[in-house]
């Protein structure tokens, strides 16, 4: 696999990750003064991020960043 693959991945990962902390944050501390908006834009903001994790591992499949492993029953 190469770098040029792993590293953007790998990046949308931990960004989907601290999105993720991000809304449970929002979740427990906005009780129930304020909206709960902000964790609604935190877990879209996640869902985003899922979709274009999505979107670049079937171009790099496409493009043959990363290879079927082969394995057979």
């Amino acid at each position: 696999m190469s770098l040029t693959f792993m590293l953007p991945a790998l990046i949308l990962l931990g960004l989907i990750l601290f999105a993720l902390g991000e809304a449970l944050y929002f979740l427990s501390k906005d009780h129930g003064d304020k909206d709960k908006t902000r964790v609604v834009q935190a877990l879209s903001v996640r869902v985003t991020l899922a979709l274009i994790l999505f979107v670049l591992l079937i171009l790099a499949g496409f493009f043959g960043f990363i290879q079927p492993s082969g394995l057979t029953p």
